[in-house]
């Protein structure tokens, strides 16, 4: 892991000497010369450090130690060079600082400073290699010989929206549990507890059900919750409250005659996944024994076995187990192995791993989080002689099983990988993340190195290897449009990965009352539910890093989507309902208090991350003076306003301000050069603007409702690398059109017509412009999303042109647009669509007679709909058809198929019962 440090380093070393070329001449000799001894320790490091878990060495121990030591001074110098420069670029801020900097004498004591510290650390690296020789550190070694990390990333990637492994050898467990679910009789058992060990798939074996059309259709209510430890009984339930009521607050005294309004005469389903204790239970049953005997289920997955449920409740125990059978290990060993990716590769025919089915059986012990990671890891290695020096690496290393392959997989990452691994440690267990705001932390960090890309593609690839090794999980939704993919790492992952952080001095965890000493800390994960401040009651000099993640508030998925407990988001469209009750004010002065004192002592900050974490109205000025700051996100429904000092934060990269009740920000904001994604709900995107050609998110913005301060022709110009875009109305205009202002339309068009890079459009207002599909030049498109009704001429649709216009649209979705069937055949032109969604668009017959050839995912959600017809000749992919809220006279004919109705007759039991019932009034007609 030392290794990684190093190489953060090197980048931001390079970083110095290209930025600060012509005034750093008289440094670069001493720059230089650091940079030469790190990049020949780097290298030594990657070997000897897989030796740490074979031959403990208290010397290499001691060596890797002062090491990082040296390294972290380094990176300290360098930073606080950064920061006095960068507010030498400031001289309005404040008369003293004018002051200070204005003087060309000032400036080179700066750099003098610098190099006068580089100088001591080189000596004090000179010592250190001296000792390497000295005491023959790594010579005793023979682990060179046997096996060495990757030294470099994968080429390897894959469709992150693709990756869904498959779940295999527990067919009698999902029949089963099948039947606890869906069965409605009086007497049928309403709490299904499903226990195992780490790593036997007990969540996997759940999800699998819970993901199913059956489930939407089966319960009124359902919701999947999990989250860390040391949350109480009315916390959890809260939560679930917020959810299910799309962010409606509820004081904890009133928890049980909420859940009793709410689930009245509702079946639902609640999956519980979390270890709580036996009393918390106690607690939680009593107030939610409401329809527990209308078929409303309750599933709690636990590794230990909690107290059986108080009556009314019936309980029923699914255990899964180890796989026993051999052949079902090596028959979810090939599966993981074979999935996306790897089956083009001749070197890895079923031979080989049958040369080698012993040594799997031996090293995974029928667990299956262990042949899902050995399979990963094996995925990497290019020739089949290379799975010997694994095998015969794991045989060498001292520890469990499970242990040995974690520790391998994770040495066996490049080293920019092991960093970006990390950060998971400082997220609570349990819980997932949007792939862009990792990717997005692990630039501001300085992980990423651009390879000939832009950093976010950096990121991509290194999450989609983490993916494709097995390390890190990908969260199945029914629709996600690109870059809103969630992740998540296995609970002994994740454990593994906090010994692993917090022995390398990568990130503090504070989860007790306990306050360890903490002005070296240089990432810091608040995870203390009692005390959310309590760490922060101290200077944090050399902090980089702080998240906090509180299971509070949450942000509502999109239409389709259930997802778990997620860092960072909230449910509901701001925070409705909000409010401060029993000591608030306290509170919220003491969370300024805090957050005042740690910006003002913690100059080197690069990542805020604060979730659940009350910053009062506003965000304290003092937010300005943090020049080395590059991604902000904060959810507190107490803010409100954003100072304007954040104009001077000239390396902002990352500002997320959803879930909060921001709705507009400082012009200076709008003239950072660096800014690269700004995510909101509803944020006024003003009519002039600086230059944003690093721009690539903008999410949820509005232009200012007056005529005035409309968009201008020029407003999207300069954004010439934008990605995503998302225009929606506030909340206060009502059925107040976006685009009756002429200028807003004009905006508009002219975006889709220059914006050439764009991945994602979402436009949410009363009326949408018909020039998104008749004029837009969007080659590059790949999700589209309409909510509003479709401003279509009334003479008659004009020919669209989608295939040329629209060539790359993978999915689409159309909600209340109104449009017609005429409309609908157009689109069958749209030669690479999978996804298509139509929701509330007043259909009444709805035909496909041809076109679709690429569409693999229907969705149509209509009340009115009384018939669907689907020919032969029309989308011969389609196999998976979802029907939701139809009306009652709902007739569906499909003509062929025999793939979509096997699928039907599988998943969709409701489905396949109305065309049954239609066959049988046919028939008897």
């Amino acid at each position: 892991m030392a290794e990684a440090i190093v190489g953060s380093m090197l980048w931001k070393l390079q970083q110095v000497a290209s930025r600060e070329a012509r005034t750093l001449v008289a440094v670069n000799e001493d720059i230089r010369s650091l940079r030469d001894k790190l990049m020949w320790m780097q290298a030594f490091l990657r070997d000897v450090q897989p030796s740490r878990r074979v031959q403990p060495n208290e010397l290499i121990k001691v060596w890797l130690q002062q090491t990082r030591d040296a390294v972290f001074d380094a990176e300290d110098a360098v930073d606080q060079y950064f920061v006095q420069i960068d507010l030498s670029r400031f001289p309005s801020w404040s008369r003293a600082t004018f002051s200070f900097f204005a003087s060309f004498t000032t400036q080179v004591v700066v750099r003098r400073d610098l190099s006068s510290r580089i100088r001591l650390i080189n000596d004090r690296l000179e010592g250190i290699i001296k000792n390497k020789d000295r005491y023959r550190l790594g010579e005793s070694t023979t682990l060179g010989s046997i096996w060495r990390p990757s030294s470099s990333t994968s080429p390897l990637s894959e469709k992150m929206d693709d990756v869904v492994l498959p779940l295999v050898g527990r067919e009698e467990l999902v029949h089963n549990l099948k039947n606890l679910l869906y069965k409605s009789k009086e007497d049928h058992e309403n709490v299904i507890t499903v226990t195992g060990e780490s790593g036997v798939g007990k969540t996997k074996l759940v999800r699998t059900l819970y993901d199913r059309r059956q489930t939407l259709s089966h319960f009124d209510i359902y919701e999947w919750v999990s989250f860390g430890p040391n949350l109480s009984a009315s916390d959890v339930l809260k939560i679930i409250i917020t959810r299910i009521t799309v962010g409606e607050e509820c004081h904890k005294d009133k928890i049980t005659d909420k859940l009793k309004e709410i689930l009245k005469g509702k079946k639902y389903l609640f999956v519980i996944d979390a270890e709580l204790s036996d009393s918390e239970w106690s607690r939680i049953f009593p107030m939610l024994d409401v329809g527990v005997e209308a078929g409303s289920r309750i599933v709690r997955i636990s590794q230990s076995t909690p107290h059986q449920p108080p009556p009314p409740y019936k309980e029923k125990r699914v255990v899964v187990p180890k796989f026993e059978d051999n052949e079902v290990v090596i028959n979810l060993f090939k599966k993981t192995f074979l999935t996306y990716g790897r089956n083009e590769l001749p070197e890895y025919p079923d031979e080989s791993i049958e040369k080698f089915r012993m040594k799997i059986l031996e090293n995974t012990k029928g667990l299956p989080l262990a042949v899902v990671l050995l399979s990963g890891l094996l995925r990497t290695k290019k020739y089949p002689n290379e799975w010997e020096t694994v095998f015969d690496h794991l045989k060498k290393m001292q520890s469990k099983q499970i242990d040995k392959i974690l520790s391998l997989c994770f040495d066996d990452l490049h080293y920019d990988l092991k960093s970006c691994l990390l950060y998971f440690a400082a997220l609570p267990v349990n819980t997932f993340i949007r792939a862009k705001n990792i990717v997005c932390m692990w630039m501001a960090e300085g992980f990423l190195v651009p390879k000939a890309t832009t950093v976010e593609k950096v990121g991509e690839q290194y999450l989609k290897e983490l993916i494709d090794r097995r390390l890190v999980n990908l969260a199945p939704v029914c629709y996600n449009v690109p870059g809103n993919e969630r992740v998540a790492v296995q609970s002994k992952v994740h454990a593994f990965l906090q010994l692993e952080a917090q022995e390398q001095c990568f990130v503090e965890i504070h989860r007790g009352d306990d306050i360890p000493a903490l002005s070296d800390v240089r990432r810091l994960s608040l995870q203390n539910h009692k005390d959310k401040y309590a760490a922060l009651s101290q200077p944090l000099p050399k902090l980089r890093a702080i998240l906090s993640n509180f299971e509070i508030e949450q942000e509502a998925p999109q239409v389709g989507e259930k997802l778990p407990g997620e860092a960072g988001e909230q449910d509901g469209n701001g925070c409705p309902g909000f409010s401060i009750r029993g000591g608030g004010y306290k509170k919220k002065r003491q969370a300024k208090s805090c957050v005042q004192d740690l910006l003002h002592n913690s100059r080197f900050l690069r990542v805020i991350h604060f979730n659940g974490l009350e910053v009062d109205k506003e965000l304290p000025a003092e937010i300005g003076n943090a020049v080395n700051l590059q991604y902000i996100r904060v959810t507190s429904c107490s803010l409100e306003k954003i100072p304007s000092s954040i104009g001077r934060l000239c390396n902002l990269q990352t500002l997320d301000v959803r879930g909060t009740m921001v709705r507009s920000l400082p012009d200076g904001f709008w003239r950072i050069p660096t800014l690269r994604h700004v995510l909101g709900d509803r944020l006024i995107l003003p009519k002039c603007v600086g230059d944003l050609r690093n721009l690539q998110t903008l999410n949820s913005i509005k232009p200012d409702y007056d005529d005035a301060h409309a968009w201008g022709k020029n407003t999207f110009t300069h954004m010439t690398r934008l990605l995503y875009l998302h225009i929606r109305r506030g909340e206060s205009q009502g059925s107040q059109d976006i685009f009756s202002y002429h200028k807003n339309k004009a905006a508009l068009v002219k975006a889709i017509a220059i914006l050439k890079y764009l991945v994602v459009l979402i436009i949410k207002a009363p009326v949408i412009p018909s020039e998104v599909f008749t004029v837009s030049n969007l080659q590059r498109l790949k999700a589209m999303e309409l909510v509003g009704k479709l401003d279509l001429p009334q003479n008659g649709i004009p020919e669209m042109e989608v295939r040329n216009r629209l060539p790359n649209l993978k999915k689409l979705r159309l909600m209340e647009t109104m449009v017609s069937q005429e409309f609908i055949n157009q689109l069958g032109g749209l030669q690479f669509l999978s996804t298509l969604e139509l929701i509330s668009n007043s259909f009444r017959h709805l035909i496909f007679k041809d076109g679709f050839h690429s569409l693999k995912e229907l969705t149509v959600h209509d009340e009115t709909l009384n018939r669907l017809e689907i020919h032969e000749s029309a989308l011969p992919e389609l196999g998976d058809l979802d029907i939701v809220n139809h009306s009652k006279e709902l007739r569906v004919v499909i003509h062929g198929h025999s793939r979509l109705v096997k699928n039907i007759e599988a998943e969709d039991e409701e489905l396949l019962g109305i065309m049954e019932n239609n066959k049988e009034c046919d028939s008897n007609a």
